[in-house]
Formats: structure tokens, C-alpha cells, sequence
């Protein structure tokens, strides 16, 4: 659409923690009622949620069948663990690199990194097939590693990408897309399926391979930017990936917005990498497990989705985030209770309300941090989010598996302590919340530049 006439908006500097900001001035036309986005945001939204499922399912392929992998490395669930283990500590050290990649080499190259690094550690895994025994699992390891190192460049990306690539009604739903991985849905439900054996291992490592290499083709086709901006704050200049750290170490509110997050996140994968594991020993087959893991992250996607059409029209994400935030500690509270023999449709239904509260606010939870901290980069304050999450996962993993029962236990290695103390890391976890507060700085930038 070719404008009728322009009028230049100067944004108001904003003071964030001692450190202010002239943001430059942008051309908008003036009669654009609402920002808008762009068929094209969607279509790499797309490609970039094929990229991060199949960073999700070499993540999770041990931990979806772990009876079968840990029979055929002959291993233990503890060595097993440190598969999902060795991605976490690999995330929380490159997600505070991503910030600088981001800047220097672009989202899209990192993106196309990611998915070619993680296509190579799977292929590296399948070596693993090939050699005696007792190796199998320093392979699997191997290249466990390998594919580790491109995951956090996609898995933070999702705040930086949407206030690129999205209008401000649309980064909610654009950011849970992104942020909640099909991978971790599909992953439970594949892994039991192929992996039925120890024998059938070796197919598995090769179809995870084949679909991460497919996976991270379309990226490499998409655009590495927009064609016009979608808001006036994705033109907007930000502050320096340092300047923003140094921003961000005095900001009270973003501290906490960071721990409640870490929290949440860290809990929630921990289940998703355990909760095979916490039900085998009540009766339950790793399919059965495998669909409740996988309706964790589905009803994620339905809890997203929901507050992220809601929030386009609202804004009230402090709101959301006060009212989510006690509900979901009640849902971890109840899981101590509902992990019970001959009870399926309890468990289902217990994993839908976890996934429903903890990934549905999980969006929310780092589009807010966004907007506190703005003019900080959105990658800066992601990752940092992110780091904070994955070695949180880290410790609550090591955690719950430590406190898994003997095997004189009734029933035997059964995690019923791990599900209280998760339980109480979540409700300490989430006091935070009562005395958090922030105003929404980049939506006050989009509704001036658009009035």
C-alpha cells in the first residue's frame, strides 16, 4: 500500500535503570489504523518450529524410551538421564552467547546453524550402531554433544524473531508457536512407537537423524528479514548486547520475572524428561507415558494459544501471569497424589492441566520480560531467561533422580518423593510473583507511533 502522506514519530527516550536511550525516528503512515503482519512472518514461523522439533526429539529420544535405549547401551536411568542432561548444560552455556550471534551474524544464519549442527550430531549418533557394545554409549554421547551445541540458538529465539517479524496483537501466539516445540509433543508419542526393543534402537537413531536433516532444509529459503516492519518498535534501535546486561543486572523486576520463568520452565521439562520414568514403576508402558508427556505439550499449545488471542486484544499480561501463577503451583501439588496405579485418565488429565498452566504462561512469561526491559534487545533478556531455565532443569533433573526410591521400595525405584519436592521447588519458586510489577514499554512505543 503506497502511503497518502507520512508523518515522522519521534520516540520518547526511556529511562531503564539509569541508562537512557534516544530511539531513532521512523517514517510511519500516519492513517494505518493497526500494525500489521505479514503472511510471510508466519511461513517462517513455520520453518523455524521444524528446526526446533527436531532439536526437541534428539533432545528427548532417550528420555521418551528410556527402557529400550538404556537396554541396548546397557545403562542405567541415571546415565540415561545425562543425555537430556548434556543438552541442558550445553543450552545454558550458548544461550548466553546467542545474544552476540544474533547481532553479528543475523537470526536466519543462526537458525540455519542450528538446524545443520543438530542434523550432524544425530548422524554422529547413529555411529553408535557400528561399533562394539561397550562404546555405544560414549558415541551416543558424542554426538548428543555435537547436536547440543546448535539447540539454544533456536530455542531462545522466539522474543528476538517476533518483534521482528510480528505485530504486537500477534507476538503472544507467534512467541508460543515458537517457544513450545511440536518436538517435545511428538517425541513421546514416536520414540515408544519405534523403539518397541532394544533391537529396534539402531532404526530409531537413523529416522531421528533423517528428520533432522530434513528439518533444517526450509529455513535455508526463507527471508532474513521482513519487507516492512510490522510495529514501529521492530525498527526501533535497541541498546547493545552489553549495555542491555549491564541494564538488566539492575532491574529488580526483571530479576524476578527471570526467576519465576527459570522456575516454571526448569520444572517443566524436568516432568517432561522424568515422567516416563515416575510412571513405569506404577503399571504403565512407555506408550502410555508417552501420550500423558505428550499431552503436557500439547495442552501447552492450547494454553498459549488461548492467552495469546486474548492478550493481542488486552495486554494484560502482568494480570494473566498473577492469576496463572498459584494455579499452577495447585497442579504440581495435586501430581504428588494422582500418580497411582490403574488411574490413566487421572494422569492424562493431570499432565493437561501442568502443561496447560506452565507452558501456556510460559510465552507470556518472556514477552513481559520483554516489555519491562525494553529497549534491551529482546535476545538479551531471553537468553538470559533461558540460561537461568536450562540450568534449573539441570538441577531439578538431578534432583528428582536422586531422590528416586530403591528397589526395595513399594513400588520399587518409584519417584514419589521427587513429585513432593518438585511440588514445593515450584510453590517457593513462584513468590516472586507477588511483588512483581513493570509497565508495558514497547506497547506504549506501538500505540504512540500508531495514534
Amino acid at each position: 500500500m503506497k502511503p497518502t502522506h507520512d508523518t515522522r514519530v519521534q520516540l520518547e527516550t526511556i529511562d531503564t535503570n539509569e541508562i537512557s536511550m534516544e530511539s531513532d525516528v521512523i517514517t510511519l503512515e500516519k492513517n494505518m489504523s493497526a500494525p500489521i503482519t505479514h503472511w510471510t512472518a508466519w511461513f517462517v514461523t513455520v520453518c523455524v518450529m521444524l528446526v526446533n522439533a527436531a532439536c526437541a526429539i534428539m533432545w528427548t529420544t532417550g528420555s521418551s524410551a528410556p527402557i529400550s535405549l538404556s537396554e541396548w547401551m546397557q545403562v542405567d536411568l541415571s546415565h540415561l538421564n545425562w543425555l537430556s542432561n548434556i543438552a541442558a548444560i550445553s543450552n545454558a552455556i550458548f544461550s548466553l552467547l546467542a545474544p552476540w550471534a544474533y547481532d553479528r551474524f543475523g537470526i536466519k544464519l543462526c537458525i540455519v546453524l542450528s538446524g545443520c549442527m543438530n542434523g550432524i550430531g544425530c548422524w554422529i549418533r547413529c555411529i553408535s550402531i557400528l561399533v562394539p557394545v561397550h562404546q555405544r554409549y560414549t558415541m551416543v554421547v558424542l554426538g548428543q554433544v555435537v547436536a547440543s551445541i546448535g539447540g539454544p540458538f533456536v530455542y531462545n529465539v522466539a522474543p528476538a524473531l517476533v518483534s521482528v517479524w510480528f505485530a504486537p496483537q500477534h507476538r503472544v501466539i507467534g512467541n508460543t508457536l515458537i517457544s513450545l516445540s511440536i518436538g517435545m509433543l511428538v517425541s513421546p508419542l514416536l520414540m515408544p512407537t519405534l523403539a518397541t526393543s532394544a533391537d529396534h534402537v539402531p532404526k530409531t537413531l537413523v529416522i531421528v537423524a533423517i528428520i533432522a536433516t530434513g528439518c533444517a532444509i526450509p529455513i535455508m529459503f526463507t527471508p532474513r528479514k521482513p519487507a516492512n516492519a510490522p510495529s514501529a518498535s521492530a525498527e526501533a534501535s535497541r541498546a547493545s548486547v552489553w549495555q542491555g546486561v549491564k541494564t538488566l543486572a539492575k532491574n529488580f523486576q526483571f530479576w524476578n520475572i527471570c526467576v519465576l520463568t527459570a522456575v516454571n520452565a526448569g520444572m517443566y521439562f524436568t516432568i517432561s524428561v522424568v515422567a516416563i520414568q515416575a510412571t513405569a514403576p506404577f503399571g504403565y508402558t512407555e506408550q502410555q507415558s508417552g501420550i500423558a508427556a505428550s499431552i503436557l505439550m500439547l495442552s501447552g499449545f492450547i494454553g498459549g494459544g488461548l492467552l495469546g488471542y486474548w492478550l493481542g486484544k488486552t495486554s494484560q499480561h502482568l494480570m494473566i501471569i498473577k492469576m496463572f501463577t498459584p494455579m499452577l503451583c495447585g497442579t504440581y501439588i495435586m501430581l504428588i497424589f494422582e500418580i497411582v496405579p490403574n488411574a490413566f485418565g487421572v494422569l492424562v488429565s493431570i499432565c493437561f492441566l501442568i502443561g496447560f498452566f506452565a507452558m501456556g504462561l510460559f510465552p507470556v512469561q518472556l514477552e513481559y520480560a520483554c516489555e519491562i526491559s525494553y529497549p534491551v534487545p529482546e535476545s538479551v533478556s531471553s537468553n538470559i531467561i533461558w540460561s537461568m531455565s536450562t540450568v534449573s532443569m539441570l538441577i531439578f533433573t538431578l534432583v528428582t533422580d536422586a531422590l528416586r526410591a530403591g528397589p526395595d521400595a513399594d513400588p520399587p525405584n518409584n519417584m514419589k518423593l521427587s513429585m513432593a519436592v518438585s511440588a514445593a521447588i515450584i510453590c517457593v519458586g513462584s513468590v516472586p510473583c507477588i511483588w512483581l510489577s513493570g509497565e508495558m514499554k514497547r506497547t506504549a512505543v506501538d500505540k504512540e507511533a500508531f495514534l
